[in-house]
């Protein structure tokens, strides 16, 4: 074994770099002779890991979505292939990403590298043929839902519930008032949070819909409106959409969490910033699109009955969900407008959401994870 071990991190999402950049400084903190190197976005390069590719704005979701970046997945999939024949890493950790991902795993285990996989496929939800090839090509798994140990244990796969990441990076507190003046927010509105999601094409799908919906409640009651815009959309694309409404809007760059825990409701797209929503207690309305290919194969292969993973964590529809051509301004109004201001209702979503958040597990998935990968390397 040398002095220094060597582990390769790879994610390919905005959510998945957090979450390594987070592992990257646990590993670190715990054990300074290690060598990591990592694949990702800007979070994982600014830990100092070494970069050995970068994944910005490669995070793609849905079947026809991801053909058009076919070539360049090919390229870096070449790229960190010849980097684990010539480095020979003691680990690889997957994080996430799991269409390229699991690959990756496939042929690091042809080179002899044990595969850490953490935040693992949703194999629950679809692809269930996955976990077969985890069996064959990962050692040891890390989960964050409370339901997925007993899935991977029924399949021989060593598993680790470790609890969800964003319980450690989801943290805000203070008075909601000084939050919002932080933000520039009025302090005597209440506040509908937008969060159109961390990909170009969800902001173009799913933004004019949430501005529309804003419009009639805003025609309807007082409320300010704000724009969650994630760092990885370029600030044309917020700029562009929102200038078509006749709306006063907050456009807020890289303050997903803030923004959430001094709103009143929210409408957000399907992905971890329903999570992050739950654990701050923020009631929402969940809506996603995708192609209408992607759409229709999707039907044919998921099976679930909630896309929201707030819901598919509580067993059950606490939260509204709107799909596809079901995204309708009008009745998605009507829910925000009974969030924010009906307080019965508000108790009982509000209610619901700590118990999801309850489920999650403990804060620390990190230290967790780091833990487990370092023994695996014999540090």
């Amino acid at each position: 074994m040398s002095k220094e071990p060597k582990i390769l991190i790879v994610t390919g999402d905005a959510s998945g770099d957090l979450h390594g950049s987070r592992l990257i400084t646990a590993i670190r903190e715990a054990a300074p002779a290690v060598r990591v190197f990592a694949a990702g976005g800007p979070l994982m390069s600014a830990t100092g890991a070494q970069a050995v590719a970068s994944f910005e704005n490669m995070g793609v979701m849905g079947f026809t979505e991801v053909l058009s970046r076919l070539p360049a997945f090919y390229q870096l999939m070449k790229k960190l292939k010849q980097f684990m024949q010539c480095q020979q890493p003691q680990l690889l950790i997957t994080i996430d990403f799991p269409g390229f991902n699991l690959r990756l795993c496939g042929e690091a285990r042809k080179l002899g590298i044990p595969v850490l996989y953490y935040i693992t496929p949703q194999i629950w939800a679809w692809g269930k043929n996955r976990i077969n090839l985890m069996a064959r090509s990962v050692n040891k798994v890390a989960v964050v839902f409370p339901f997925e140990p007993e899935i991977y244990r029924q399949r021989g796969i060593e598993v680790s519930f470790v609890g969800h990441p964003l319980l450690e990076s989801v943290r805000v507190s203070g008075e909601k008032g000084a939050v919002k003046e932080k933000l520039g927010l009025p302090g005597d509105l209440p506040v509908l949070a937008l969060l159109p999601g961390s990909r170009v094409h969800e902001v173009r799908r799913l933004l004019p819909d949430m501005l529309k919906t804003a419009l009639i409640l805003a025609q309807r009651r007082k409320i300010a409106v704000a724009v969650s815009a994630a760092p990885s959309v370029p600030e044309e694309e917020f700029d562009r959409i929102t200038a078509r409404f006749s709306l006063p809007v907050s456009i807020l760059r890289g303050v997903n969490s803030e923004l959430l825990y001094s709103s009143n409701a929210a409408i957000v797209a399907s992905g971890s910033a329903t999570l992050e929503a739950a654990i701050l207690g923020t009631p929402m309305v969940i809506v996603y699109r995708v192609s209408p290919l992607s759409w229709f194969i999707a039907g044919r292969i998921v099976s679930i009955d909630h896309v929201g993973m707030v819901n598919i964590v509580a067993g059950r529809k606490i939260v509204p969900e709107y799909l596809q051509g079901g995204i309708a301004p009008e009745r998605i109004s009507v829910e925000l407008e009974e969030m924010i201001f009906d307080e019965e209702r508000r108790k009982v979503i509000v209610s619901n959401l700590a118990g999801v958040k309850a489920a999650l597990g403990s804060p620390g998935a990190s230290k967790k994870v780091a833990a487990i990968a370092l023994g695996m390397v014999g540090s």
